[in-house]
């Protein structure tokens, strides 16, 4: 693979209230013709993320249309699961239904989030009964992270990271490996407690995952934390459990100088008109915006 970068789609700088910073994981949606709605997370001025997209024209490379008025979706309330914060991570047309991570704060842990699912309500996203639908048991009881879903096989994979421990006296000691839950309507899951990428040395997560299934074959897109510096990898199976890890056949880096210089994070790959395209993440997890890439034959 090589992709070839087309530069930056957006980055919010204090645009209002509630786009205060950041344009943190993208995904893609098509609309019609050539324009697609790009999917991202914004933080407010509590720092809490929730939902904008902005409508990109691939033909022009233009945004057409910016969701400003209001957020797409927002953090619950106190007792939620999702009171934190809300991050939108992907989705799944074969049930138009969009997975997104809860961020949940508690004073014993660094972060305690658990994954819940919306769908569109007229022109606002509706949460499904304001509850996780995949989160913390007694196998895996602490957070997990920003999840990925497709059907295939007669059957609904989701994708996600988890961790096995927090260090409190240093939060950023933490392994999170990738794991995978099945489903046969998307909403009701059952864990496989399998992990399906082991971490490396000095690897901390294998996070935000992006899957597409193809000839037979899954291929998996995903971010590597190395020292709080994430990077991206790639992956290939063919019964989306077992993974052969193919990093080096990623063909996209940081740039030598810019806005993802740094570090490029929470990738999401899509097609159109026989072209693949890449939406990524910059520096310092999406504060610097996020930009798209072009695979190159």
């Amino acid at each position: 693979m090589n992709w070839r970068k087309l530069g930056k789609v957006i980055e919010c700088k204090n645009l209002n209230d509630w786009m205060v910073s950041h344009t943190s994981v993208p995904f893609a949606v098509h609309l019609w013709e050539n324009v697609f709605r790009f999917y991202f997370s914004v933080r407010n001025k509590k720092n809490q993320s929730q939902a904008s997209f902005v409508d990109f024209d691939l033909s022009t490379m233009q945004i057409v249309n910016q969701l400003e008025k209001a957020p797409l979706l927002s953090p619950g309330g106190k007792d939620d699961f999702d009171t934190s914060g809300v991050t939108l991570s992907c989705y799944c047309a074969e049930n138009d239904t969009f997975y997104y991570l809860g961020w949940h704060l508690p004073k014993n842990a660094p972060f305690a989030n658990q994954i819940g699912l919306a769908s569109f309500r007229g022109d606002i996203l509706e949460k499904y009964e304001h509850n996780p639908v995949l989160g913390q048991c007694e196998i895996e009881p602490y957070t997990f992270g920003y999840p990925w879903v497709v059907k295939a096989k007669k059957q609904y994979f989701m994708w996600y990271d988890t961790n096995f421990f927090w260090n409190l006296q240093n939060p950023k000691n933490y392994k999170f490996p990738l794991r995978v839950a099945l489903s046969s309507d998307g909403i009701n899951w059952k864990k496989c407690y399998h992990t399906c990428i082991e971490l490396k040395d000095q690897e901390r997560a294998i996070a935000r995952p992006c899957v597409i299934y193809e000839n037979d074959l899954f291929k998996m897109w995903y971010s590597i934390d190395v020292g709080g510096k994430y990077k991206l990898g790639y992956a290939q199976s063919e019964d989306g459990l077992s993974w052969l890890r193919l990093d080096d056949e990623i063909g996209i880096s940081n740039s030598l100088q810019g806005w993802d210089s740094e570090e490029i994070a929470y990738p999401c790959v899509f097609d159109h008109q026989d072209k693949r395209y890449m939406l990524y993440n910059g520096n310092e997890y999406g504060k610097t915006g996020f930009g798209l890439a072009i695979l190159e034959n």
